[in-house]
């Protein structure tokens, strides 16, 4: 099937208002763009404004009667995600949907620690749980949250005592961060006055190498190219999410070992819950 046809497959969005963080690139930008095709409204939270200006601009001309609105928001900034939350309170509290994209797998070099914390799990995992507490604390009534997960997740964890803990590996940074995402989404999911959804856009090839040095970007987009399906197929997951009115639901790739493919529902498994790493959270928010 194309992409084409199973899109034709989904109903309209119109008169829908999605917010979806790390909106500018890679599959957030996918997303986006799925959306506008839908006829929903757009608020797009990202941290480089005249990047967002840019990508709204280029949106537009493909999507005249679209609808785009921006936000400022750094994930690993404190102070900037309560500011997000509060303009969303303020302005776009009508959402019909909250798309949490937003993600790295490494900082540059001179972002290694934010607040004693690795920038990847900081990010990642620590600001989106401050944004999620902080939005639901602050917006009442029904909405749908769709965290975005990895099938990372599933791969073996070496247990931490604290989220600042220091000789901690890129990958088991990147690992333990996108963990927490599946930790947040386990916490949340008993919410009887939301909807909480957890989807994982499978491989693909996104940007979110773009910190590495140039060699290594280029031969990591080599072989993605060769494995993996495209960020507006990844993309999908989110969609179908929006689509679905099961919640809680876990939504991933149907393809081998959920690499690729177009989006089915799964059983959540039970040793991916680890609430030993949202007990970690919480004492972070406590020191």
């Amino acid at each position: 099937m194309s992409l084409k046809k199973y899109l034709s497959k989904l109903d309209d969005l119109q008169g829908k208002k999605v917010i979806v963080t790390g909106g500018t690139s890679g599959i957030g930008l996918s997303i986006v763009k799925h959306l506008l095709f839908f006829n929903a409204h757009v608020v797009i939270l990202a941290r480089n404004e005249n990047k967002a200006m840019k990508v709204k601009q280029s949106l537009l001309e493909k999507y005249p009667q679209g609808a785009v609105d921006f936000v400022k928001y750094d994930q690993s900034d404190d102070q900037s995600v309560i500011k997000a939350c509060e303009e969303i309170a303020s302005k776009h509290a009508n959402f019909y949907a909250l798309i949490m994209n937003a993600g790295i797998f490494q900082s540059k070099k001179k972002q290694t620690r934010v607040d004693d914390i690795y920038c990847t799990i900081k990010t990642n995992y620590v600001g989106l749980g401050l944004f999620i507490k902080t939005i639901l604390e602050m917006i009442k009534g029904k909405h749908r949250y769709i965290f975005q997960g990895s099938f990372v997740a599933g791969y073996h964890l070496k247990k931490i005592k604290s989220l600042q803990d220091k000789d901690i590996s890129t990958w088991q940074q990147y690992l333990i961060s996108k963990s927490g995402v599946e930790s947040l989404y386990y916490h949340y999911s008993n919410n009887d006055s939301s909807s909480f959804y957890l989807v994982e856009p499978g491989l693909t090839n996104s940007d979110i190498i773009r910190d590495f040095p140039s060699f290594i970007r280029g031969l990591g987009h080599l072989f993605m190219k060769t494995v993996s399906h495209s960020t507006d197929k990844a993309a999908l997951t989110a969609i179908y999410a929006l689509q679905k009115d099961v919640a809680p639901c876990y939504i991933v790739p149907r393809g081998l070992l959920t690499f690729m493919g177009y989006p089915k529902i799964k059983a959540f498994p039970e040793k991916r819950r680890r609430q030993y790493l949202y007990d970690l959270l919480d004492q972070t928010k406590k020191c």
